[in-house]
């Protein structure tokens, strides 16, 4: 079976031509309106009419022509709409793009070029993926001998150093597997009716040491939503880890609200703590992106928790916004549902 050719393999009709065709047919339809025009105006006094007959004739030829080119040329350029709507896509991290090539100018090549770019990028990212869930895989043996052998030290501060690092190393390694079980549809969630109501109380006897730093505001008992209680108790956790994590004790306290808005219900848990600067918003849900770059010990975190919220959300089509405060300082977390 003969294989396909690329664009870039077969004889390449440049858009030039087409383009240079189109600017030839409107030059033939205005000499010949001049053309037409110049007769008029030497011409004799009797023939006036039949001039005037023939340059109204050409002008409705000038107009239609017009109309034709803008139409050709709507035509020609269509492609770089198509591939604008593409890239905004891929840039919002859909990478199953495919363009299909029609022509083989320089526009039919501008589409092959993109097909080929999403390829490989896709790949890039499949292999990145399988690298870390190999790596975490592999790594789960190693800590487990080295928890077992942190048991048989003596109690001292180095034992209780080394007993962090090992948590942290879990936890990550948790939340590598956990997001990559979501991408890869490995997890089934279980959709069930719960009261937001219930929901939230439950979700505040997690925090009963940090009591004076969270308010939740009265909520409705008659709002329900569909969710996976499990998965959305941890999105709520992070969200809230996250908010302490970044707010003083001076602070105010972190408020957690519930708003109806027609058949939308709003979660929102706003703080008043130093918020995110406005250009590292848009990457907040990128895999392994923080924004205290120093990775400190102090923030914690591998840029991974706010990474699984965003495909925990997507998986219950749902939706996820931080935002800045725009009145004051502070954070504002926003989780959208259906309500049922």
């Amino acid at each position: 079976m003969a294989m396909k050719k690329s664009p870039h393999k077969r004889k390449r009709k440049s858009i030039l031509y087409k383009i240079f065709g189109v600017i030839l047919i409107l030059t033939l339809s205005t000499l010949l309106f001049v053309f037409a025009l110049w007769g008029l105006i030497i011409g004799k006094p009797n023939q006036t009419y039949a001039h005037l007959h023939l340059m109204i004739t050409v002008i409705i030829l000038i107009i239609a022509g017009s109309i034709v080119a803008s139409f050709i040329i709507k035509k020609i350029l269509k492609p770089l709409s198509i591939l604008n709507e593409a890239v905004e896509k891929v840039g919002k991290g859909n990478l199953d793009q495919t363009i299909q090539i029609k022509s083989y100018d320089e526009l039919g090549m501008l589409a092959d070029a993109f097909n080929q770019m999403t390829s490989d990028l896709k790949k890039m990212m499949q292999a990145r993926d399988q690298l870390l869930l190999d790596v975490s895989h592999e790594l789960r043996t190693p800590i487990t001998r080295a928890k077992l052998a942190l048991e048989m030290m003596p109690d001292s501060p180095r034992r209780e150093s080394l007993a962090g690092d090992l948590k942290e190393m879990e936890t990550m390694i948790t939340e590598i597997l956990e997001s990559e079980r979501l991408k890869n549809g490995a997890i089934t969630p279980n959709f069930v009716i719960v009261k937001l109501e219930e929901l939230l109380q439950k979700l505040m006897e997690n925090y009963q040491r940090e009591k004076s730093r969270i308010i939740l505001l009265p909520v409705a008992s008659n709002l329900t939503v569909n969710v996976d209680e499990a998965l959305i108790m941890t999105v709520l956790r992070n969200l809230i880890d996250n908010s302490l994590k970044y707010s003083s004790i001076e602070s105010k306290p972190i408020e957690i609200r519930v708003i109806l808005h027609d058949q939308d219900i709003t979660i929102q848990i706003e703080d008043y703590g130093k918020g995110i600067p406005e250009d590292k918003l848009p990457y907040v849900f990128e895999p392994f992106y923080r924004v205290d770059q120093s990775r400190s010990r102090l923030t914690g975190g591998y840029g991974l928790g706010l990474h699984l919220c965003k495909r925990i959300m997507d998986l219950h089509k749902a939706e996820i916004k931080l935002e800045n405060k725009t009145n004051s300082y502070g954070l504002l977390a926003t989780l959208t549902f259906k309500s049922f």
